[in-house]
């Protein structure tokens, strides 16, 4: 259930160079909810939550965040070390970890349980179990990352996050290589975060996911905030005109959105099945890697 709000963005604005990433940006955020932002490819999205997570220092605008339930508190500019200090952490699409440690070891790197002088695996290796067991993230402790799925990876990358006790999770789009029963897991597993409490902002250019898992969805486009809607109230159409700025026509009854063909650039499609396929139109600048 929803509740007081656990994040606050105010006129953002982010620069790389030339490029104007996020152009005045909001976004209002509750504790206890699934909130999707979304938006094309160069929307901004990432880059807004890249900001959020202490990642990129904003160039303009206020953040601000509330901890443990507390009240809001402006965090402009903090580190990502801060970030995660207060509860927000971020799963990014390519993920980080470690390839030639364990599961526990991915996890505990950089707060390491000791025994003496010896890294204490063992323990790692329990607690470890135990945030498993207790989020439905089941993946082994003892396995090589090498290993892993790339279903495995992710519940990895998530473990990571809320092993540093994040409270705000940011996802990525983090379905882009997950099959259709590893999102049905995923899917579970962000439920249960919001019922014990948790708040998850997702990212994604999925109209059907974002109806499926979401309350509320913020749009972006253009790195400007257009449009905040409760989720019963939206309809994949009227996302998808926030989203571009003009009607489209949405395959599968205003639902199934594909990627562009012949350009795995994964923006939505606007065709009927008598259509042929037309991409929406991309954003309007350049923009650096990861500044979606």
């Amino acid at each position: 259930m929803s509740g007081s709000p656990a994040v606050r963005i105010r006129g953002v604005v982010k620069r790389f160079g030339p490029v104007l990433a996020n152009a005045g940006a909001d976004l209002d955020v509750a504790s206890g909810e699934i909130h999707a932002l979304v938006g094309e490819n160069g929307a901004g999205k990432s880059t807004l939550m890249r900001v959020l997570a202490g990642m990129y220092p904003p160039d303009d605008g206020t953040l601000e965040v509330a901890a443990a339930g507390g009240p809001l508190r402006d965090v402009s500019g903090w580190a990502t070390r801060e970030a995660i200090d207060a509860g927000v952490g971020m799963v990014h699409q390519h993920f980080m970890l470690v390839p030639t440690l364990t599961v526990a070891e991915n996890l505990i790197l950089g707060r390491e349980l000791r025994r003496g002088l010896s890294l204490d695996i063992a323990a790692a290796e329990r607690e470890v179990r135990a945030l498993c067991e207790r989020t439905g993230l089941r993946v082994d402790p003892s396995r090589l990352v090498s290993d892993l799925s790339v279903g495995e990876a992710q519940r990895v990358e998530i473990l990571k996050t809320l092993y540093r006790g994040a409270k705000v999770l940011i996802l990525d789009e983090p379905t882009a290589v997950l099959s259709p029963p590893e999102v049905r897991e995923l899917w579970k597993v962000l439920r249960r975060l919001r019922d014990e409490g948790g708040t998850v902002i997702l990212i994604t250019h999925k109209l059907d996911e974002v109806i499926e898992i979401s309350e509320t969805i913020t749009v972006m486009r253009a790195g400007r905030t257009v449009g905040r809607m409760r989720t019963a109230e939206a309809t994949p159409r009227v996302i998808a005109r926030m989203m571009v700025g003009r009607e489209v026509s949405l395959a599968s009854d205003g639902v199934a959105l594909g990627r562009e063909r012949g350009t795995g650039n994964g923006e939505p499609t606007t065709a009927s099945s008598k259509q042929r396929p037309a991409s929406v139109p991309g954003s309007p600048f350049p923009v650096p890697a990861g500044a979606r």
